[in-house]
């Protein structure tokens, strides 16, 4: 999967990074004389993490950025198979004579830097090329965000009956909305909670325009994103409200004002869409600048569970996957199924692809529209083929599962890439999987929380991104320790992340039994 495969650079560049630095300091390298060529190495890697953001951004749609992020990712492997080679020979000498130049045999020394000589030459090869496409860096990198459009900003228009699978999710919502209607004292959060192309948009789309809020005083859409701007929020809401264009008030004390002037005993529905804050400050100042009526309603969208449960004054409602049922449906709407002569001998092939979708809405319907106009033939090699692997797939689906993968720490990437070594369905004990990552050294060296305790951290952030869900047999003994157990989330997360566990496992085993 070479156009997903970049999103690890980062990740293992990072580690590697820290795994240098802690060498730098190490009693045999000093010895040795490494101790140089080691810090130009890791200044080098650190000078190339600078511009990742911007890379693997890019590398969806250049291919010479893919290959120039596999060729970084690859040396950074290199360097850490180098530095645990280097570490296994020298060890038992160092125990026995520690201190004494004498303690190293002359032929691994010459080895290692002749080593060391190479890595050093094929860091500055990369490094050459890394600075020909002219990445922006991670401070000119914000600026281009609100320089530029963003094309997945969402409105509240939607087609109703286009819509399959979500009638029962809506009038989920719409009763959760109106049992808290006689809160007689602050704005009621309902917080919408899935996976990226599940479908919580349209769901918000879909209550939005329903009947009930046809009465109310106003109703206003806000497109959050990435890039959380109070002022922006505020602002956007203001100008719907006025229907007259934006005032861009300048503080946030004026918005505040303002809003509370337009919307006092007004009954009002806003969405929030597509919300990935997660600081405690600004969500509170959120809440503080919308609680200006008992008579509001909020709706938001989010990926993360932890960011609903912080912003919610009412349970969050976690979207289900579609069945495979509904997934067909939505392929033969958008592929036009019912217009073909060939119906009949169609249909298995598309029930079998439909099963490929992982549960996804928006997988679905990226797979309807590329299927339609194609002959049996093409339906035959689609449902045989690696469909994610694809080039349609950089401009619809992947991107929306892959904004998820880039909100992850580098660390945090290393061990969710490690769960795509077991099979699909494969139930993972927790307490195996957390003592697995801490043997390769995926759990990030802390002062302050032991290995387990950020394990289990790591753990929580995946189960609430909706990345792993609890198994339907949730405890199992381990070691004698009952513990629970986990499976991933999305066969089609599973699917993109497959090719990422593959490489990162190859490289540690072979690094770990040499």
């Amino acid at each position: 999967m070479a156009h997903v495969a970049g999103l690890l650079a980062s990740a293992v560049v990072s580690a590697v990074g820290n795994k240098l630095g802690s060498a730098i300091g190490d009693e045999v390298t000093m010895l040795c004389n490494f101790k140089d060529d080691l810090k130009d190495m890791k200044d080098t890697l650190q000078y190339m993490e600078a511009a990742l953001k911007d890379a693997e951004r890019r590398s969806v749609s250049e291919e010479l950025v893919r290959l120039w992020l596999n060729q970084l990712k690859n040396a950074a492997y290199d360097i850490s198979y180098m530095l645990d080679e280097f570490q296994a020979n020298s060890e038992p000498a160092s125990r026995k004579m520690i201190g004494k130049l004498d303690c190293f045999a002359i032929a691994p020394k010459i080895t290692m830097a002749y080593k060391m000589k190479k890595m050093r030459g094929q860091l500055r090869k990369i490094k050459e090329d890394h600075e020909s496409f002219k990445f922006t860096y991670d401070n000119s990198s914000l600026i281009n965000v609100h320089q530029f459009p963003d094309p997945r900003e969402t409105t509240s228009n939607v087609i109703e009956s286009l819509i399959i699978g979500r009638d029962r999710d809506m009038m989920n919502a719409l009763s959760l909305l109106s049992k808290n209607d006689n809160n007689k004292e602050d704005t009621i959060v309902l917080p919408i909670c899935g996976l990226g192309g599940i479908g919580k948009t349209t769901l918000a789309q879909l209550v939005f325009n329903d009947a009930k809020f046809k009465d109310y005083d106003h109703r206003v859409w806000v497109y959050v994103s990435q890039v959380f701007d109070l002022k922006k929020i505020g602002n956007s809401i203001i100008s719907q409200l006025l229907e007259k264009g934006s005032e861009n008030l300048d503080t946030l004390q004026l918005i505040s004002q303002r809003l509370k002037h337009l919307l006092e005993d007004k009954k009002t529905l806003l969405v929030l869409d597509d919300l990935w804050e997660a600081d405690n400050s600004q969500l509170n100042q959120l809440k503080l600048m919308l609680n200006v009526s008992s008579k509001m309603q909020v709706l938001v969208t989010t990926r993360n569970i932890d960011i609903a449960r912080k912003f919610c004054t009412v349970e969050p409602y976690m979207l289900d996957l579609l069945d495979n049922d509904m997934c067909w449906r939505i392929i033969k709407q958008n592929s036009g199924f019912e217009s073909r002569s060939d119906k009949e001998q169609v249909e298995p092939v598309g029930q079998k692809i439909a099963r490929k979708c992982g549960g996804l809405p928006l997988a679905a319907q990226a797979l309807g529209f590329l299927l339609s106009g194609m002959d049996l033939s093409d339906w035959k090699a689609m449902c045989n083929s690696d469909i994610w692997d694809e080039p349609f797939s950089d401009s619809t689906v992947l991107p929306s599962l892959k904004l998820s993968y880039n909100t992850l720490t580098p660390y945090l990437r290393l061990c969710f890439a490690y769960c795509g070594i077991f099979p699909k369905g494969h139930n993972i004990s927790k307490d195996a999987l957390i003592q697995q990552w801490i043997s390769l050294g995926f759990i990030e060296p802390s002062n302050n929380f032991s290995a387990i305790q950020l394990g289990e951290k790591y753990v929580r952030q995946f189960l609430g991104m909706s990345f792993l869900q609890h198994s339907k047999w949730c405890m199992v003994s381990y070691h004698g320790i009952t513990t629970w157990q986990y499976r991933m989330k999305n066969i089609l997360f599973y699917s993109i992340i497959k090719w990422h566990a593959t490489v990162t496992v190859q490289k540690h085993t072979y690094i770990l039994y040499m």
